[in-house]
């Protein structure tokens, strides 16, 4: 080949050389308004955590151009502290203007150096575990300015390290673009957060129109869903508790797992499982349990540690939750259809969720969002079931109430015989004014007939009213017993608390209430087995009823192996004194399990005050539940009492 012929040749080499090292830089006044900065980014991974500044700049040879065909990077769940550089290049005769945003809220640590020729190095340090005040763009996300004056170049480096998926978005915006898209996406999250909001005041209305469990574990649930979704977008963080960061982090596994909890709650209820599956209910109720448990878990373990465990739970506890509706829905019932399809939508997109952050699939908008699709699909649908199951309900009812009125109009008919008999006996009275004899004889057979048929539909009458009445004296007290202890429930405690609370605030006078946790009963539950433990809960119950000798102290089962008493009229000194007795009374059990003496103790959380205007029975009940948790934190067997804090949020302990 002659000179002259590889002489176009070299320079076309020499030409697309040039253009892909130029590629490797960004051209700041080519861009449009959005910009995937991954085509240009670099990374270097450091898992000795080792490496500083200068040293990332100095291993040259061991930066890594990241993949191309992906929307972003993203390494999965990792210890690794990871180095990303990009080279940006102002080739206007002006100052260019824009922001680099990271798109993932959940980055722990993010150290962003700025290196331009013949100036000082500048650091921004950025991540959730600054307060959110510190950013330098009050944004949900990551943002940085960039400015760079007229023909000027700069090189950027970040930093990450993060106990949360290592997954890294970057784009370049222009000012208006980057306020436009954030526009946007707040829309769509307020569109979600709305309908949300919507369903979890609506439900929690008709709960306490009709007083239902399901009600108020279906607000309870997407409640919980709704804050995991406020935390994991970063909106909780900006708005709720932006100086908190150690509970930023912790806040989405929380209330994922509470997700879970309430949902295994809800099911129990809505699907009868503890009337119609006796032996599953016992599964539902160790889901139930396992799901505090791993709740209670995430305020004691790092995000790290937990998250795997709680997306895992979480698709194992919708799985079963959607195996069982499925089987009723096979049986016949209506509403399970509504269930097992709402329960699919938001077991899509939760796998879809799990494996964009384990790093399976990619992140995108739709991996992204996927589960808060479903979920808003699922909340609605679920809404749609218990409306449905409400009107099943209802239904029910004006069946009843036709049969009752049937019986009404047999009455009714009976009275109108007699009363036609009665015509009749009249009557044959007037027809009898010539054979008087036969018209008295007539006169006293019509009036026996209409004696005997008013006294039978009065004995009708007399019997069906008490029937009804002793039917309603069995319902209300089935309904507020409990059906293990024998003594006063959760609902009747509820509305004895009101009353009481309400006439201490009208009376000036005091109110005290005892929250008693028997200790270890989970581990006693364990090791004796289900029927000795309830036999256990029976005797403490009885013992504990013993100890509250006014008429108007109540003892009800609170929940579990929880109990409580309700003191009226009764201050500090005397509630600690009722307090003392039921610990040592407890105490002083010795319950017999197959000839061996087992010692049963109880922690207790004692609370009291005179109630002002506008101060809450919530308040109250938790300043004894916060009480009953310092009982079993100072270890247990013990008597600790709290006043209420009415001016502050509601902050419930789990024991």
């Amino acid at each position: 080949m002659s000179t002259l012929t590889r002489l176009p040749l070299l320079l076309l080499l020499l030409l697309a050389s040039t253009l892909a090292r130029a590629a490797d830089t960004l051209l700041i006044s080519d861009h449009t308004d959005r910009l995937n900065l991954l085509p240009y980014l670099e990374y270097l991974p450091d898992s000795a955590h080792t490496l500083s500044f200068d040293d990332a700049r100095r291993n040259a040879d061991r930066w890594r151009d990241a993949p191309r065909h992906r929307e972003s990077l993203n390494f999965g769940y990792t210890d690794d502290v990871y180095w990303f550089r990009f080279k940006v290049k102002n080739t206007a005769n002006s100052t260019q203007s824009a922001n680099i945003e990271i798109g993932y809220t959940v980055l722990d640590n993010v150290d962003v150096y700025v290196e331009q020729a013949d100036r000082e190095t500048l650091l921004y340090e950025l991540g959730d575990k600054h307060p959110f005040h510190d950013r330098l763009v009050e944004h949900r996300n990551f943002v940085v300015p960039l400015n760079l004056e007229a023909n000027s170049a700069a090189t950027y480096y970040l930093r990450i390290q993060t106990t949360s998926s290592m997954q890294v978005p970057l784009f370049l915006w222009r000012d208006a673009s980057l306020l436009k898209n954030s526009q946007a996406e707040m829309l769509g999250l307020g569109i979600y957060f709305g309908t949300m909001g919507v369903m979890v005041l609506y439900n929690l209305f008709v709960f306490f129109s009709v007083r239902e469990s399901n009600y108020l574990y279906y607000v309870l649930y997407v409640a919980s869903v709704s804050l995991f979704f406020a935390s994991l977008s970063g909106i909780s963080f900006q708005y709720l508790w932006p100086n908190n960061t150690w509970w930023n982090d912790q806040s989405i596994v929380f209330f994922l797992a509470c997700v879970v909890l309430f949902a295994a709650l809800f099911t129990i209820r809505f699907l009868r499982i503890e009337e119609t599956f006796p032996r599953l209910h016992h599964v539902g109720t160790a889901v139930v349990l396992i799901s505090a448990l791993i709740a209670a878990s995430t305020l004691l373990f790092d995000y790290r540690t937990m998250i795997a465990v709680v997306i895992t739970w979480a698709i194992i506890g919708i799985t079963l939750a959607l195996g069982v509706g499925m089987y009723r829905w096979v049986l016949g019932d209506s509403s399970a259809k509504y269930y097992c399809i709402s329960w699919f939508t938001f077991l899509i997109g939760g796998i879809i969720l799990a494996l964009n952050k384990f790093d399976v699939i990619p992140r995108n908008f739709l991996t992204e969002n996927a589960t808060q699709f479903g979920s808003a699909m699922e909340v609605i649908l679920l809404s749609f079931a218990l409306a449905d199951r409400l009107n099943i309900e209802k239904r029910r009812r004006f069946e009843a109430q036709l049969h009752a009125l049937e019986n009404e109009r047999v009455a009714r008919l009976a009275q109108a015989e007699a009363l036609q008999q009665e015509k009749n006996a009249r009557k044959a009275q007037e027809q009898a004014l010539v054979h008087e004899r036969e018209a008295r004889e007539a006169q006293a057979a019509a009036l026996a007939v209409q004696r005997q048929a008013t006294e039978t539909l009065e004995h009708k009458v007399r019997e069906r009213t008490h029937e009804l009445e002793i039917a309603n004296q069995r319902l209300e007290e089935l309904t507020y017993t409990d059906g293990l202890t024998g003594i006063r429930n959760r609902r009747y405690l509820n509305r004895a608390l009101e009353r009481e609370f309400s006439r201490a605030r009208r009376e000036k006078s005091p109110v005290a209430t005892l929250l008693i946790d028997i200790d270890h009963f989970k581990q006693f539950n364990d090791t004796h087995g289900h029927l000795v433990g309830d036999d256990c809960l029976r005797e403490v119950a009885q013992t504990i009823q013993q100890c509250a000798l006014r008429e108007n102290d109540v003892v009800a089962r609170y929940g579990g192996e929880e109990f409580c008493i309700l003191l009226p009229n009764t201050d500090q000194p005397g509630a600690m004194r009722v307090a003392d007795q039921v610990c040592e009374a407890i105490r002083d059990i010795l319950f017999d399990v197959e000839g061996q003496r087992v010692m049963i103790t109880a922690s207790i959380g004692v609370t009291s005050c005179i109630p002002e205007r506008h101060q809450d029975v919530d308040r109250f009940i938790a300043a004894a539940d916060s009480a009953l948790y310092a009982s079993k934190a100072n270890g247990r067997n013990q008597v600790n009492f709290a006043l209420p804090n009415f001016s502050s949020p509601l902050n419930q302990h789990n024991g």
